[in-house]
């Protein structure tokens, strides 16, 4: 018998030097090709675009730095993914600036003008790729010229960050208004950003799934926008990426602090949050974030946040919509004192904590909120939602509404289903926060456990059960809590169980 040759396909490799010669190599690109950049700066008009290139399981098209972190996207570029596959990024410094809508000129050559972004440019955008992986890249983008906005005691006031001098007081940004002398809150930190230009450093939209986001030093970031988003298909689809994998990212220097719009990963959309994920976010690091109350913000479902930690960071992990998402070995540590540090803040059906280790928060540590809104126990694509409108409660069909009746709804505060709580360590909290607080606004969780939990404290207040202004049909009466999960026996309602109720230090609940 003669000897056999595995015969394996040839790796293509291309050095560029130039924008010019990168965005050539992007447009021939095919299976197999190693575009390797070479130290220096890369800037043209508009993003460098990878469209409807496939490489494969074995032969990715690959786009590195020669030298990790010496090749640089910058000024009005990003990088733009569309209709492809099998495309790995790694090694990049990414150094955009916001960008102008006035040069997209690499958009409009390959029939995009449809992808030109208003307001201010990414540094990495998606569109409708799979299994594309963005690996050991650096993410520090040029914010300077972003608008933001902040209140004062004489009206609200428009900056432009990084550019001095530039605050004016006006409900829009106006170069010629008022000037505005005083602090801001990059120098005040009592002054909070509550409005702004949203800008975000990666973007994940349409329809896709088996990405992996892994291993990027991601900050600083000032300006207004969520850092890392999942948008799917928008407010008019049904569905976000799905199988993805967010891990051995490092998220720093993210602040300061806002009201809302500032979160490190916004995993989907209120309007997507019924439709599956199937997401894992594990072995992340968020030092120091101070940007507003949900560091991950889960807006879809049956995804899993495990094995991040969080450390001396204002805010916490929140499932702000959707159901069946499970958190766990997650840790939390903070210094006691910080204002904000929290654990856990929860709406929907079937939710998992568990596992979780929280030392030193000072905020609610685990929040099982009340509903504004009743979607029911099945936690089913198209439920039938309750609201109350005034005194008369109300109800429909999610699909029988508008897109825009529709994601009102999905807007809201829903209620919870059977959350469990269980085999979580909470250690000396401070600012005498709650362990766990339950319920409030309209409807009341229904069928919560909470179970072999270890709390390590001399003070503060184990369980908290506030009223509701409406309980659970008569049909689904049950305790918010079930009654056997304490050592104590039952939580009365808005009356607080504190740890001298059970003693000192150690108590298991």
């Amino acid at each position: 018998m003669g000897d056999h040759m595995e015969v394996r396909p040839m790796l293509t490799y291309i050095k560029v030097s130039t924008a010019a010669q990168l965005q050539m190599a992007l447009d021939e690109a095919i299976a197999g090709s190693v575009i390797e950049l070479q130290n220096g700066i890369y800037e043209q008009s508009g993003p460098f675009v990878v469209k409807d290139k496939h490489g494969s399981d074995g032969m990715p098209i690959r786009i590195e730095a020669a030298s990790l972190g010496m090749a640089i996207i910058s000024g009005d570029s990003y990088l733009h993914i569309e209709d492809s596959s099998y495309i790995e990024v790694s090694g990049l410094m990414i150094h955009s600036g916001i960008g102008s809508t006035s040069s997209e000129q690499s958009l409009r050559d390959r029939g995009l003008s449809h992808r030109i972004l208003q307001g201010v440019h990414p540094g990495i955008q998606l569109q409708s790729s799979s299994r594309i992986s963005i690996l050991r890249n650096t993410f520090a983008l040029n914010e300077t010229g972003q608008p933001y906005r902040f209140l004062t005691n004489k009206g609200p006031v428009w900056g432009l960050y990084g550019i001095e001098d530039s605050c004016r007081y006006g409900s829009s940004y106006d170069p010629n208004g008022a000037v505005y002398s005083g602090p801001t809150p990059y120098e005040d930190a009592k002054l909070i950003t509550d409005n702004g230009t949203h800008r975000h450093y990666i973007r994940v939209e349409g329809v896709s799934s088996y990405n992996r986001i892994a291993y990027n030093e991601i900050g600083p970031k000032r300006g207004f926008g969520a850092v890392l988003i999942y948008d799917g298909e928008g407010h008019g689809g049904r569905t976000i990426s799905q199988h993805d994998v967010i891990e051995y990212n490092h998220f720093h220097r993210i602040g300061p602090r806002v009201t809302n719009g500032l979160e490190a990963i916004r995993l989907g959309l209120s309007s997507l949050s019924l439709a599956p994920g199937y997401v894992t976010i594990q072995y992340n690091l968020f030092d120091g974030f101070d940007g507003e109350d949900e560091i991950i913000s889960v807006k879809s479902s049956d995804n899993i946040i495990r094995y991040n930690t969080s450390r001396n960071s204002y805010g916490g992990f929140v499932s702000r919509h959707g159901n069946r998402n499970s958190f766990y070995g997650n840790f939390f540590f903070g210094d006691g004192e910080k204002p904000g540090m929290s654990g856990f803040r929860i709406y929907g059906n079937d939710h998992k904590i568990y596992d979780n280790y929280m030392e030193g928060l000072t905020d609610q540590v685990i929040r099982l909120d009340g509903g504004s809104h009743d979607g029911g126990a099945e936690g089913s694509l198209n439920p039938t939602v309750k609201w109350m409108s005034g005194d008369e409660e109300k109800s429909a069909v999610l699909e029988d509404l508008s897109q825009e009746e529709r994601t009102a709804l999905l807007r809201g505060h829903w209620r919870q289903y059977h959350v469990q709580v269980f085999n979580n360590t909470l250690v000396n909290p401070g600012n005498d926060a709650k362990f766990l607080a339950l319920g409030g606004k309209t409807y009341q969780p229904v069928g919560t456990k909470v179970y072999n939990n270890l709390i390590v404290s001399d003070s503060g207040t184990m369980v908290f059960e506030s009223s509701a202004m409406q309980q659970a049909a008569a049909s689904e009466q049950s305790p918010a809590i079930s009654t056997d999960e304490y050592d104590s026996g039952h939580v009365a309602a808005i009356k607080p169980l504190t740890v001298d109720d059970v003693g000192p230090r150690a108590s298991q609940v």
